[in-house]
């Protein structure tokens, strides 16, 4: 796997859980993912693209000493835009779909990554410069 299959694995898994929890007082460890280490060094950086992207809020950031991905994210919501772009339907093999669906099957691997999982950072940007204009 690509960095940027990691990268975009990593960016579903977090959006997928923000998702789950909704707007709420929660944190994430990089373990909630249940990915392998190899995903680690992608972390912190694909919580902080989805921050500065303005599709997630952050609380805090509690980082630890002892590795790249350890302590936690406190209080992640998911912006209005978020919602917005999660909720834009977008085609994959010829078929509508939410981009959520797509975000979700990335997330848990039901996916072929040259299909969509290696560009699910390319689709958010898209949709929110579309929404932009």
């Amino acid at each position: 796997m690509t960095p940027m299959e990691r990268t975009n694995r990593v960016l579903a898994k977090i959006l997928e859980k923000a998702m789950d929890h909704g707007v709420s007082h929660w944190s994430l460890k990089f373990s909630d993912l249940e990915l392998d280490e190899e995903y680690a060094t992608h972390f912190y950086p694909c919580v902080k693209w989805l921050e500065d992207e303005g599709l997630i809020r952050v609380g805090a950031y509690a980082r630890t000493m002892g590795g790249i991905a350890n302590g936690s994210i406190e209080n992640i919501s998911l912006t209005s835009l978020g919602m917005t772009v999660l909720g834009t339907e977008i085609e994959v093999g010829g078929k509508k779909e939410p981009l959520s669906k797509a975000v979700t099957d990335v997330s848990e691997g039901r996916v072929d990554y040259h299909r969509i999982g290696d560009a699910i950072g390319g689709l958010i940007g898209g949709v929110i410069k579309s929404i932009g204009n």
